[in-house]
């Protein structure tokens, strides 16, 4: 596997992109007859995880591709691969992976505080049913039967 490193593999666990998969791009890029707009694969830092991927096929992020001006691209997963469809290395470098990368870093963090905010309201739960089960048994003792 070919690729080329726009920035280190980040540590965190926030979804990032590692660079493009150079060998599965088009052989005839560059040339006369080359296709002008093609599908540009790039690696994850990580396996994209259920809720990320998610948020990355909502109609938020098409509506935000087209308003940068990139109505015709798409952003499709396959496996650890982010496939940015209808579009060139030439585009990307021109703003479009900064946009890509700031889509991501943004879903990342919005899974990563969903997480959260369901642990918290899990351990919440988890709490209160500790409470009732200690009320139960409070009020199970105070039974009497002489």
């Amino acid at each position: 596997m070919t690729t080329t490193q726009n920035q280190p593999v980040q540590a965190s666990s926030v979804l990032t992109l590692s660079g493009v998969l150079a060998s599965a791009l088009p052989h005839d890029i560059g040339t006369a007859k080359g296709p002008a707009l093609y599908t540009v694969p790039a690696v994850f830092s990580r396996r994209p995880e259920p809720r990320e991927l998610d948020l990355l096929h909502s109609s938020d992020v098409a509506r935000r591709l087209a308003d940068a001006g990139y109505s015709e691209v798409e952003l499709r997963v396959s496996d650890r691969r982010l496939l940015i469809t209808n579009t060139n290395l030439e585009e990307l470098k021109a703003g479009l992976a900064t946009l890509v990368g700031t889509i991501l870093r943004e879903i990342s963090e919005q899974a990563s505080l969903e997480r959260t905010n369901r642990a918290e309201e899990l351990d919440a739960l988890g709490l209160i049913e500790e409470h009732r089960l200690e009320a139960v048994r409070a009020s199970a003792a105070e039974v009497r039967f002489d």
